[in-house]
């Protein structure tokens, strides 16, 4: 299955199971980085997801993307 499909499939269970843990969802994020997925990609696939996401969710996506882009602690950016 090619990476961004798999994201796309996989990251919503993820961020169910992990709703109220910002942290363990950025873990995932690396997991993805550590396969092969780069920085846009992965900000494309948030922005996917984010536009077909609740409020609280959306909330959660954009934490998410904070860490991608380095809008964040520099220790918790992904690139």
């Amino acid at each position: 299955m090619p990476l961004n499909n798999e994201f796309i499939q996989l990251f919503p269970e993820e961020i169910k199971k992990n709703y109220n843990d910002v942290l363990a969802l950025r873990e995932s994020l690396i997991r993805f980085k550590d396969k092969g997925m780069g920085k846009n990609s992965m900000l494309e696939n948030l922005e996917k997801l984010r536009e077909i996401s609740d409020s609280e969710t959306e909330d959660i996506l954009l934490e998410l993307m904070d860490f991608v882009v380095g809008y964040c602690n520099p220790n918790l950016s992904i690139f």
